[in-house]
């Protein structure tokens, strides 16, 4: 129900704002255990259209809105919280995952229970069957080596920073 709402957002979004505005809120649904996704919400809705998501989204379980403010602020809290298992350990996401919202409002963006970045199909469901494998035996699922071939690997999605790990 919430995907059909977005994607039928995200249409109304393409064809109706002839210039970009910056988001105003962050949707954010962690209705499922092994991807939390993140969709942004521009400041130029109007109050109505705005009036209407915020029932729909507060009438899904697990699923919230939080302002741009709020969530740019909460970054730790609302994106790094969300990893079970840090596969990607080397990689600040949150910035990425940020800077994505901003650029592609509308578009949902999918955190991975293992740190990694869902955007297609086959990334949803690759993070389903490996979190299904985590729950049976944890020691049994391991990063993919090759960073071509890890479909979640979050440098393969978005532009991220490497940290500094000797800090």
């Amino acid at each position: 129900m919430l995907r059909n709402i977005i994607v039928v957002f995200t249409i109304f979004l393409i064809t109706s704002m002839p210039v970009k505005a910056a988001p105003g809120y962050v949707i954010i649904d962690a209705s499922k255990p092994n991807v939390t996704s993140y969709t942004s919400i521009p400041k130029s809705l109007t109050d109505v259209d705005l009036d209407k998501l915020s029932g729909q989204v507060s009438a899904q379980a697990g699923v919230g809105m939080e302002t741009w403010e709020s969530f740019k602020n909460n970054l730790h809290l609302l994106v790094e919280a969300k990893i079970k298992k840090n596969e990607y350990p080397e990689l600040i996401i949150k910035e990425g995952l940020a800077d994505f919202l901003e650029k592609f409002e509308g578009i949902p963006l999918g955190l991975t229970w293992n740190g990694g970045i869902a955007l297609t199909y086959n990334d949803y469901i690759h993070a389903k069957r490996t979190y299904q494998q985590y729950l049976e035996k944890p020691d049994s699922v391991a990063r993919i080596s090759e960073r071509n071939r890890d479909p979640v690997h979050p440098a393969n999605h978005l532009k991220v920073l490497v940290s500094n790990m000797s800090k």
